[in-house]
């Protein structure tokens, strides 16, 4: 399959294999290579980048502004039919084949292009969420918490194994790296940093001006007014890299969040850390590799298993096995790769595929009279970090006060302003053929149809804010298989269990007032509440999954160690969100290249 690889295809022997070319698969593929050792990757999806390796410089990617291509088609998406997943509340049925159970997309270099590559830290608190909150909870009288003490129920919280100090020398050099915008100082809640970000913010939005001006107007009790900053990016906002790697600065073309960059302005992880791994000449990348095995004795593994473009199965081997494939997929590889005694792989603590995160995501809209131009920029610039939960700088939990005067904890999560892309296909146009709508189609037939349909009132009018809120870890929310049914490959599907916890709902119904009230006070008419999750009974919005394979001290409660090696296969390691302990309420990808980096370090 000469076709399908990149990089040194001369490479028979391999030092490492790793299984997955998004954040954490390319971050630790780059140590790897620059070390000296031979890498080999293995990606299930299509290649978008032509030339990906080629030492005279970046080619134009495959990518474009194309609703049909990306948002219709869905070009580097996993298809639902073709890999189904099933999807369940609790454990009284077997599930329900969806068409999306939050896949992400299958291609080189991983979900983080078609993203709008928001990349906020964690807080210095977060890394010791667990005893810290027990402290708090015990220290103060009258405090109850869902998820800690006599609240727990079935939250699953622990500490992670390393804290912020030790992740923050990664951090900075993942936005370098992967050339991220910021200022510093801009965020009052954002934790110590060691060094200024890469690059200043790019040009604000309209709508975030907007936001961030309706923000001020808001006050939080016993806190003070809203406190607005610019989105951290890994979107160049000047030059940055040198050749042959340099990338242009984002022209804020639109049609940015859920579609590729055509320029490279987008630090993908494929012309980044990827690319330049490929051009050390110690690294290989065979993409439309599907793994479905892993290989082992119980406690070693020989070899991976993955269908080739042509529905062949190949055999790769290596010293040692990296997962990097998502929280649900690396999980799934491990339920799918039993040992000769029967039993999953890794799975000691029987934690595997178990504490399965993303973020509950708490969507409030509005109308603008005018146009907000949401395609008129990166889809995000601006947001605010007060409704995280945390007092300034990150490093306490903060104690609020609620309508009726108890004491409360309520760790939500970043905002990001926001509004739709103007896209007149799948939001505007979907939306009038609902036949739910039915009747708003029969009053606006004919020229009244198509001036409504101009005017966009979902793609132009349309704005307000989407909180990341943290959810709880829980051993019932989890990723097993499903033997009723196979995907195109021949596997059993993965099945998600998944239901939210009081603490992600307390924190969503304490601030979702405050998140009104920043609309109306940003001029924002007909105020509401988007209902997916509480309403539809379905899997969560997010596209932020994390858990899994927990990192920890103990093998009797983790699946990995602090190196993010398994406790018990001697070469086998984890570096993307599935290793996650808690999930924070930021977007967790700068994260996982961060510790995926502090992963590769060690080894290397």
């Amino acid at each position: 399959m000469a076709d399908d690889v990149l990089g040194n295809s001369s490479l028979a022997s391999f030092d490492f294999c790793v299984i997955g070319s998004g954040a954490g698969g390319a971050s630790a593929a780059w140590v790897l290579a620059r070390a000296g050792h031979s890498v080999l990757v293995l990606e299930a999806g299509h290649n978008p980048f032509p030339g990906l390796d080629d030492p005279a410089g970046l080619r134009p990617p495959l990518h474009s502004n194309d609703e049909l291509k990306s948002a219709v088609r869905g070009w580097i998406a996993q298809d639902a039919l073709l890999e189904p997943r099933v999807f369940r509340q609790d454990t009284t049925t077997a599930g329900d084949l969806f068409g999306d159970v939050n896949n992400l997309p299958k291609a080189v270099g991983g979900a983080f292009q078609h993203a709008d590559c928001k990349t906020p830290r964690f807080n210095e608190v977060d890394f010791t969420l667990k005893s810290t909150m027990e402290t708090l909870v015990g220290t103060t009288p009258g405090l109850v918490v869902p998820g800690f003490g006599a609240d727990a129920g079935s939250a699953n919280f622990a500490d992670w194994p390393f804290g912020y100090d030790d992740l923050e020398p990664f951090y900075v050099e993942a936005e370098t790296l992967y050339g991220v915008q910021g200022e510093q100082g801009d965020n009052v809640y954002e934790s110590r940093r060691s060094a200024p970000y890469p690059m200043p913010p790019g040009v604000p939005m309209y709508l975030a001006l907007r936001l961030a001006d309706g923000a001020r107007k808001t006050t939080l009790p016993g806190v003070g007014p809203l406190a607005p900053h610019s989105y951290p990016a890994a979107i160049a906002s000047r030059f940055w890299g040198d050749p042959p790697n340099e990338r242009p600065p984002c022209v804020d073309c639109g049609l940015c969040s859920g579609f590729g960059c055509p320029n490279h302005a987008k630090g993908s992880p494929a012309v980044t850390a990827l690319r330049q791994a490929l051009l050390t000449g110690r690294c290989q990348l065979r993409f439309d590799a599907h793994a479905i095995r892993l290989r082992n004795t119980g406690s070693h593994v020989t070899g991976v298993d993955y269908v080739d473009g042509d529905g062949n199965v190949q055999t790769a081997t290596a010293g040692r096995y990296i997962l990097a494939a998502s929280a649900i997929e690396s999980a799934r590889l491990c339920l799918a790769s039993l040992t000769p005694a029967s039993a999953v792989l890794g799975n000691s603590s029987g934690q595997v595929g178990q504490n399965l995160m993303f973020h509950f995501q708490t969507n409030v809209n509005g109308f603008a009279a005018e146009r907000v131009h949401g395609q008129r920029g990166r889809a995000v610039t601006h947001g605010l970090s007060d409704f995280r939960g945390v007092l300034p700088g990150g490093k306490a939990i903060r104690v609020l006060t609620d309508g009726s005067g108890n004491k409360t904890v309520a760790m939500g999560g970043i905002c990001e302003f926001g509004a739709s892309q103007g896209l007149p296909i799948s939001e505007d146009g979907s939306t009038y053929a609902l036949s739910a709508l039915a009747a708003i189609v029969r009053a606006r037939r004919g020229q009244r149809l198509k001036n409504a349909m101009r005017d966009l009132p979902l793609g132009q009018h349309l704005f307000g804010l989407t909180m990341q809120a943290e959810d709880a870890p829980q051993r019932t929310n989890c990723v097993d298989l499903d033997g009723r049914y196979r995907d195109v490959f021949g596997q059993p599907v993965a099945r998600i269990t998944y239901a939210n916890h009081a603490y992600e709902k307390s924190a969503r119904q304490f601030y979702v007032p405050y998140m009104k009230q920043v609309v109306a006070n940003a001029g924002g008419t007909r105020v509401f509440l988007t209902p997916v999750d509480p309403l539809f009974v379905g899997p969560p919005s997010s596209r932020h999954v994390m858990g899994t394979l927990r990192m920890g001290t103990s093998p009797a409660d983790s699946v990995t160690d602090p190196t993010g090696r398994f406790w018990d296969v001697d070469n086998l390691y984890a570096c993307d969100g599935s290793v996650f302990p808690t999930s924070s309420g930021y977007n967790p990808t700068l994260t996982i290249i961060a510790v995926a980096l502090k992963i590769a370090h060690g080894l290397a």
